[in-house]
């Protein structure tokens, strides 16, 4: 028995006896390592062996695509295969990249503004609206006030006129309207707070400075004072029959305040051609503009003040009058003395609009300035004039040129079909976020009038009387009242108007004007002649103006927005980046389908060929044997022919059987 004989490792303080890890865990790391790398091994032969078939179905259809086609080409190397599997799939990450940010350079912002080709006629382009006021002369309401009370036949201010009636009931008096009807001190105070909000120091640069000029002095400021509101509702008896019927006697008619109208050089009468409206400043004369109970939904005292200046013909005709409209489209028809809503056929001041305006009857009108004369201002007919915010002020005894540039900016229809956050603008008969709830048709003007109305009454719980709002609702009381819904309006004004209503969104059709004033002063010889013309009209020594209003240019360059791109350009930026990074067409995308559909077409029709085979076992056994009697029916006898003895093999001849040896079976990989 031979034993191996192993020196004895050395033992000391300075040694240490290394302790070796057990070889059975060591094995057991090693053989599950190799069992890894043999499993990866084994997989990535059989992945490189990998061949697709060409019968099977997504190789077909992947053999009719660019790209593919290479990819499951037959007897590739598996490393090309794995090259152009890469390259289709680049091409793809490169394709969505361009795709989407042609989307977003085109979508972020769908439409473009661009030039006409043509010129627009005049003809085509909507007149504005115009609206004039007076400018009062400054009056001593020390002495309107006396002559009042004992009698005198003075045309004095409505304010004023409120005011002694007030106090008549103060001492006990009974004052009667025209038709009977008794006044009351809420109704005289309805009155007053009324007017209050129309007549306020603030509108002068005297009361912004705190001048205490008692001749340049607003009758009516802060002398009256009352704990209950007035409400917006003229359907009640008070409004009805005593306030509106005293505020449209005691504001100016237009046919008292102008004469001498032309149009298109042919003489018109004033009061059809001017419409009295109530304004943030009183009375006013408009010219070519919606009246309000057209463009308002809500019936209010504004809208009440304004009925009887129209006849229903004349408000059915601005109902159906489209102002939001294209070019070359057909023109209204005229079935009044004018066409309603004017527009000017060809350029100049002769056949535009020319008129008188008289200073005869100022006393009825607030004070709203230092000196005295008229003011005008220009608006698209669709939009509500703002005569205190825009108003242009000129002196009596001129002959004044207004001469208007549009500016139009036009719309293809085909937008309309863009969403409107999109589009970012509104035409004037959108609905949802276009809808407005004080307004019949949508502008941007009318939005902000609506946005500043809300916001007004919320903070001040009341608003102005011209303001659109609902029915019944509180009218601010006295000036500390209209204080707050000129400073919130002023807060609304200074954030700006995009960031304080944001549903506010400009108007894709637009027509804006400029305008240009000139004027030179009238000889005392040149108004007697008028004044001869007109006696009727222009009294001894009364001052006016002659005013002309039209359009300087007989075309215009107008833009037009319309989309960036249409259907059919999307359709080809698409289309034009896959064909041109991947080679991809229309044909072989349909070819692709077609291959779909009959591979599955062929898959259905043999799954039903499959189920639906049925076995006619009846027809499998011979006629004769199934016309025999069930008893006799046997089973028939063969007879075998004798085999012939030379036939048989001999039995002392062996039988050889040659016998291969099988060949070693190949070993099986562990």
């Amino acid at each position: 028995m031979d034993i191996e004989m192993h020196p004895i490792p050395p033992h000391g303080p300075d040694q240490e006896e290394a302790v070796h890890p057990d070889r059975g865990f060591n094995r057991m790391l090693f053989s599950m390592a190799n069992e890894q790398y043999e499993n990866f091994r084994r997989s990535w032969i059989d992945l490189m062996s990998w061949q697709p078939s060409p019968d099977s179905g997504w190789v077909q259809v992947c053999q009719k695509l660019p790209g593919f086609r290479q990819a499951v080409k037959p007897g590739l190397h598996p490393l090309t295969r794995a090259f152009w599997v890469f390259i289709v799939v680049l091409c793809c990450v490169i394709v969505f990249l361009i795709i989407k940010e042609g989307m977003k350079r085109t979508m972020g912002h769908p439409l473009v503004v661009s030039t006409e080709t043509e010129e627009v006629e005049i003809m085509d382009i909507d007149f504005p609206g115009f609206t004039i006021t007076i400018i009062v002369t400054p009056l001593d309401l020390n002495i309107l006030r006396y002559r009042k009370r004992i009698g005198k036949n003075v045309n004095v201010e409505s304010s004023i006129l409120a005011y002694c009636n007030f106090e008549r009931l103060g001492f006990n008096e009974k004052v009667l309207t025209a038709n009977g009807s008794v006044w009351n001190m809420d109704d005289t105070g309805a009155v007053l707070q009324v007017i209050d909000q129309t007549c306020s120091v603030k509108s002068t640069f005297s009361g912004l400075n705190d001048v205490r000029n008692p001749n340049n002095n607003n009758p009516n400021s802060r002398i009256f004072v009352s704990n209950s509101y007035v409400m917006d509702d003229p359907d009640t008896e008070a409004m009805q029959g005593r306030i509106i019927p005293f505020l449209n006697s005691a504001t100016f008619n237009c046919s008292d305040a102008i004469a001498g109208c032309f149009l298109n050089e042919e003489s018109i009468p004033c009061g059809l051609l001017f419409k009295k409206r109530y304004s943030e400043w009183g009375s006013t004369c408009m010219f070519n503009g919606i009246p309000g109970p057209v463009t308002r939904k809500v019936r209010s005292i504004h809208t009440v003040l304004a009925e009887g200046e129209y006849t229903s013909e004349e408000l059915n005709i601005y109902r159906t009058a489209n102002l939001d409209q294209d070019i070359g489209q057909e023109q209204p028809k005229v079935t009044s003395p004018i066409r309603i809503p004017w527009r000017q056929t060809s350029p100049g001041k002769m056949l535009g609009l020319s008129f008188i305006i008289k200073d005869e009857i100022v006393n009825r009108a607030c004070v709203h300035g230092e000196g005295d004369g008229f003011m005008f201002t220009v608006n698209h007919p669709s939009d509500e004039p703002q005569i205190k915010r825009f108003g242009k002020s000129m002196p009596f005894g001129h002959e004044v040129f207004i001469s208007l540039n549009p500016i139009v900016l036009l719309a293809d229809g085909d937008i309309k079909e863009m969403d409107m956050g999109r589009r970012r603008c509104f035409f004037s008969d959108d609905s949802r976020e276009a809808e407005l709830k004080y307004y019949t048709k949508y502008t941007k003007n009318n939005c902000f009038q609506e946005c500043i109305a809300d916001v007004v009454a919320e903070k001040c719980n009341c608003t102005s009387l011209v303001a659109p709002g609902k029915q019944g609702r509180a009218l601010c009381i006295s000036y500390d009242g209209m204080q707050c819904a000129i400073e919130e309006e002023k807060k609304l004004y200074d954030l700006g108007m995009r960031a304080s209503c944001k549903h506010c969104r400009p108007n894709c059709r637009q027509t804006k004007y400029t305008t240009s004033v000139t004027s030179s002063p009238l000889t005392e010889n040149h108004m007697d002649i008028y004044r001869y013309r007109y006696p009727e009209q222009l009294s001894h020594n009364e001052l006016f103006s002659i005013v002309h209003v039209y359009f300087e240019m007989d075309s215009i360059q107008a833009s037009r927005r319309s989309s960036r791109y249409s259907i059919f350009e999307q359709v080809g930026l698409v289309g034009g980046t896959i064909s041109m990074i991947t080679g991809l067409t229309m044909l072989d995308i349909i070819e692709v389908v077609v291959v779909i559909v009959v591979v599955n077409m062929a898959k259905r029709n043999l799954r039903q060929r499959v189920c639906s085979i049925e076995v006619d076992w009846a027809r499998l056994i011979p006629r004769w044997f199934r016309s025999l009697p069930q008893e006799r029916a046997e089973l028939p006898i063969v007879m075998n022919r004798p085999i012939n003895a030379p036939e048989l093999p001999m039995a002392d001849q062996p039988i050889i059987i040659n016998v291969q040896p099988r060949s070693p079976s190949p070993p099986i990989h562990p």
